[in-house]
């Protein structure tokens, strides 16, 4: 899920789509996953199972920023294929829901600064230039 929030600038989404392009570069192209979009509203994912199908999906939002949504969004709408893990994307300004919002599901918040701190799940860190 990537953050599209109005906090989130066009080079910060870019890094994020180079993130997820470098993974499955890194797994010789045979990465799949569900790429969605979240701000105050989840936009729903779409799947890709290589990286053409990857490069079709667009980012769309642009509002405040609620994280509690994305766990909500899979909770009501994906029961039948839970996630193996959720990746999520953003500069982290936003209220942090509860650890069970996740329902057990590994998640890594991939922010873009050093300033935030998530009071769960693991941390990475990118670099935006």
């Amino acid at each position: 899920m990537i953050d599209t929030s109005g906090s989130m600038s066009d080079e910060m989404i870019t890094a994020a789509y180079s993130e997820i392009k470098g993974a499955i570069d890194q797994f010789n192209g045979k990465l799949r996953g569900w790429l969605g979009f979240f701000d105050a509203e989840v936009v729903p994912p779409k799947p890709f199972s290589d990286v053409e199908e990857f490069r079709t999906i667009r980012p769309k939002g642009g509002g405040g920023t609620r994280f509690d949504i994305i766990f909500s969004y899979v909770r009501e709408n994906m029961q039948e294929t839970l996630p193996v893990n959720i990746i999520i994307l953003t500069d982290g300004y936003a209220p942090f829901p509860e650890e069970k919002e996740a329902m057990g599901i590994p998640v890594l918040w991939l922010l873009n600064n050093e300033e935030i701190k998530p009071p769960w799940g693991r941390i990475a860190r990118i670099q935006v230039s």
